[in-house]
């Protein structure tokens, strides 16, 4: 591999720490460079599309690289799954609710946020569903947000009491947030992908570094960062 190469990842916001991370070893390795864009999915989508260019492409759920492939956009062959993020309620450091499970959600005066894009899309749902709870925690949603990052800006600001979303935001912002566990039969579990992009022009090395992200390498740094190689 040579060193001149440049694999340009575009990457969707709360994805991109472990994929970084990874590309700083693979640089180390092997000399390849990289240059990262990162954004909302559908924005990466439709800037791909434009510019007709890009190496990989990254997103936190399987129905996100789903559309990519549908739009021509990634090789359906190329595609990985870099291990699963485990559904969590998150609340402010410190618990100022006491929030101790999802009926608390439902508990009057408790203000909770979702997310209505990205990877959590429906999230809130498939969670409030398995508890039975739809209509009582829906009854407490005072703001939604439009991706990962916005829906933790709404627990960084202190503007909800919580949120439904990923037990690995806490490694991304461990000093403003808290988890709180929920039991197995409601934890809801979504892939991570990674595919090559159709207009690649370094599709064996983008492959390559796909392939060093399901290593054993891979799967310990995307471990540092919360996700799972097993569902536990």
């Amino acid at each position: 591999m040579s060193n001149e190469e440049v694999l340009h990842v575009y990457s969707s916001g709360a994805v991109a720490p472990p994929a970084k991370k990874c590309a700083e070893e693979f640089t180390v390795e092997f000399g390849t460079k990289f240059k990262f864009t990162v954004g909302k999915a559908e924005d990466l989508m439709s800037e791909i599309a434009k510019s007709k260019e890009g190496d990989i492409l990254t997103c936190g759920a399987e129905f996100v690289l789903d559309e990519a492939q549908e739009k021509g956009l990634v090789l359906g062959e190329t595609r990985r799954s870099v291990g699963y993020r485990r559904s969590a309620i998150l609340v402010p450091v410190g618990n100022p609710k006491g929030i101790k499970s999802i009926s608390d959600l439902a508990q009057e005066g408790i203000r909770v946020g979702v997310s209505t894009g990205g990877c959590l899309l429906g999230v809130w749902d498939d969670i409030s569903s398995k508890a039975g709870l739809t209509d009582q925690i829906r009854r407490n949603i005072t703001d939604f947000a439009d991706g990962c990052g916005a829906v933790m800006a709404l627990i960084n600001r202190k503007k909800v009491d919580a949120i439904l979303g990923w037990e690995a935001f806490q490694k991304l912002w461990a000093k403003t947030s808290e988890v709180v566990e929920l039991p197995k039969e409601l934890q809801v579990f979504r892939s991570t992908a990674a595919g090559v992009i159709g207009f690649s022009r370094v599709k064996e090395l983008a492959d390559e570094f796909i392939r060093f992200l399901v290593s054993e390498t891979g799967k310990e740094i995307y471990g540092e960062f919360g996700w799972y190689h097993e569902i536990p």
